[in-house]
């Protein structure tokens, strides 16, 4: 496939901010990131508090429809919407051709 579309900004309800992680165990200041797509994912957990993780899940971030997107760097911390805060655990790149960016897939929890 030599040629894929951004991913339309209708598909991509949400607004995310990022705290990058600074590589000695801080975060450097938050960055906003507009337009994103956050698909959350529950599972049960052994708590007695909690009755299922909520802010586990994956973000979709599109190289040219999402504002300020950038590829943020595992064990940075995310905030989508009015939900819990989530570590990034993985951030996948997926590339179209040559290495060009199409968009980041980001795991959460």
């Amino acid at each position: 496939m030599r040629f894929l579309r951004p991913i339309p900004r209708r598909l991509l309800p949400d607004d995310m901010i990022v705290w990058p992680a600074a590589g000695d165990g801080t975060y450097g200041p938050s960055v906003l990131v507009r337009h994103v797509r956050f698909e959350r994912t529950e599972s049960a957990v052994d708590d007695a508090h909690r009755s299922a993780d909520g802010g586990a899940g994956r973000i979709f971030v599109d190289a040219a429809s999402s504002e300020g997107a950038f590829e943020v760097p595992a064990g940075s911390r995310v905030l989508v919407g009015a939900g819990p805060s989530a570590h990034v655990l993985r951030c996948r790149r997926c590339c179209v051709v040559r290495g060009h960016v199409h968009h980041w897939e980001l795991e959460v929890g």
